[in-house]
């Protein structure tokens, strides 16, 4: 069972790369993508607090760990915020067609 599950992994890795190269346009979208969410990380790192409360410090956390954890709370935050009002949006433009 662990060999199927390995083999249909890889080839879910390895199809789409192998289709990705097969239309060049499709890269520049993706690399487009890319270079958008590490923007948008790289901006919500820089304004995450590292502040160690107490509850931290008994966990071990050091101050990049929070940093991390909080930028990635941002993240999860603005794309449910924004897939939300891309739902929104889709919605009301096909009430107004």
């Amino acid at each position: 069972m662990y060999l199927m599950v390995g083999v249909a992994t890889v080839i879910a890795i390895i199809l789409p790369i192998i289709s990705l190269f097969s239309n060049p346009k499709s890269l520049i979208r993706i690399g487009i993508g890319v270079v958008a969410l590490l923007l948008v990380f790289f901006l919500v790192y820089s304004i995450s607090d590292s502040t160690v409360t107490t509850k931290w410090a008994m966990q071990d956390q050091t101050p990049s760990d929070i940093k991390l954890i909080g930028a990635g709370l941002w993240m999860l935050y603005i794309f449910l915020f924004g897939s939300i009002l891309v739902m929104l949006y889709s919605e009301v433009s096909k009430l107004i067609k």
